[in-house]
């Protein structure tokens, strides 16, 4: 008998065992699959306010990695009768498999009485399946209200309007002033350092444009200051600067047409119309080019192409003239 009554109390306590082990193990997956699940909340710090007044506005969710993706608040500027004050930056944490966010709002009202912080609604998705449902806040009554009237002071008589004499003061004349009087230098200053430098006059000359351009080139020939560079690149621009400034002199008093501020394109653009020779134009293109390397970009040619260049623009300038004198004549014959 005893025997038997072990073994009875053995299978009960086994029994019993197994069914206690099983309500664990349910509750525990109970508690699982609850903590797998979206959460939401949301908190203010105070249900009475001035107008005016601040309230500090908390919102947190909580949901499971790789589970659910969700759509945080499109917050409008005002909810309901509260107006957004500032937002602050969401922020993400990640703890024991879940996602955490938050984020912290500024309300104010300006409506006394007793207002609403309307319940706001967050989207959320499985992302297995196109399934998905909604979390909702909390809605929070709030109390707007006046500051409270202080009865100890009194009140005072209502005035009438004081009018306000619109005086400035001498600081203002004095700046006014000073601004006054350096306007008038800084105008003065433009109208002497500024104003544009009157034509150099280049039409008188008791020579003619082609011998007073022979005898100018053959001056700086004369002059060697290619062979007696001691100036290095200095002379060098030089030569060739008065070398293009004697051409464009004669050019511009046998036309009788100021062109000395011309460039090189626009000095060729003008020779074309005399007919000269191509082989002449071309070589006398390069010496312009060459003469413009010189003065702006520092370039040192050879001494025997910058002689060169100075017997090209005198076989240019006696071209031209005879094409002129050819015209001239031509001229006064049909004038005959």
């Amino acid at each position: 008998m005893k025997r038997k009554e072990k073994q009875l109390n053995k299978r009960v306590y086994n029994r019993s065992l197994v069914a206690f082990m099983f309500l664990v193990s349910c509750v525990l997956a109970g508690q699982k699959s609850f903590s797998q699940q979206p959460v939401i909340k949301s908190s203010i710090d105070k249900n009475n306010i001035l107008i005016g007044e601040q309230i500090h506005y908390h919102l947190s969710t909580s949901i499971p990695d790789n589970t659910y993706r969700l759509t945080w608040f499109n917050l409008p500027d005002s909810i309901g009768h509260f107006y957004i004050v500032r937002e602050s930056k969401i922020d993400s944490s990640f703890a024991n498999g879940s996602l955490g966010f938050s984020q912290d709002i500024a309300l104010t009202s300006f409506d006394s009485g007793r207002q609403v912080i309307p319940a706001l609604v967050l989207n959320i998705e499985q992302l297995q399946g196109d399934s998905s449902f909604n979390l909702i806040t909390d809605s929070f009554p709030v109390q707007v209200s006046f500051s409270p009237m202080d009865s100890v002071k009194t009140f005072h008589d209502i005035k009438s309007i004081i009018e306000v004499k619109k005086e400035w003061p001498w600081w203002l004349w004095a700046i006014a002033a000073i601004a006054v009087l350096a306007l008038i230098f800084w105008i003065r200053f433009l109208i002497k350092f500024l104003r544009k430098k009157p034509v150099p006059e280049i039409f008188k000359s008791k020579l003619s444009p082609y011998d007073e351009a022979m005898k100018s080139l053959n001056d700086l020939q004369n002059e060697k200051l290619l062979q007696n560079n001691e100036g290095g690149s200095y002379r060098v621009k030089e030569y060739h600067t008065r070398v293009s400034d004697i051409f464009k002199r004669y050019i511009s008093r046998q036309t009788k047409t100021y062109k000395l501020h011309l460039t090189s394109d626009e000095i060729m653009m003008d020779l074309d119309e005399y007919g000269l020779r191509k082989e002449q134009l071309f070589a006398f293109a390069n010496c312009l080019r060459m003469s413009s390397a010189v003065k702006f970009a520092k370039y040192v040619p050879p001494q025997s192409e910058s002689e060169k260049c100075l017997e090209q623009t005198k076989e240019i300038i006696i071209e031209v003239n005879k094409i002129l004198n050819r015209k001239a004549e031509s001229d006064k014959e049909n004038k005959k």
